[in-house]
């Protein structure tokens, strides 16, 4: 769960949120309100239609992990077993893997 917040971090920074240091969920907050804004400066078209689409199912995924897996886990009310970590695994490195085709380059 912790590798997710890099990704956090990086959607964040491609909508042009600052993360820092906060709960994920002030930070998909921020996401879902400048995907907002952004949807009301671009111009109509196939490039608005398919950035917002990715950057909504982005910030959603977020919310789903945060939900479903990690503040389970992270305030230890719950543990995974091998079958539900292997789930997790392979469904982050999947998520990984979206965002790294459809996310600008960030500096590291």
């Amino acid at each position: 769960m912790r590798a997710l917040e890099s990704g956090l971090n990086a959607l964040a920074s491609d909508v042009g949120v600052v993360a820092g240091v906060q709960n994920w969920q002030p930070i998909i907050d921020q996401i879902e309100a400048a995907i907002k804004a952004e949807a009301k400066q671009l111009p109509a078209g196939t490039a608005k239609t398919e950035r917002l689409q990715f950057l909504a199912e982005a910030a959603k995924e977020f919310s789903h992990f945060k939900d479903g897996w990690r503040n389970h886990i992270a305030h230890n009310r719950s543990s995974y077993g091998e079958p539900q970590a292997l789930t997790v695994m392979n469904h982050v490195r999947s998520f990984f893997e979206v965002l790294g085709r459809r996310l600008k380059e960030q500096a590291v």
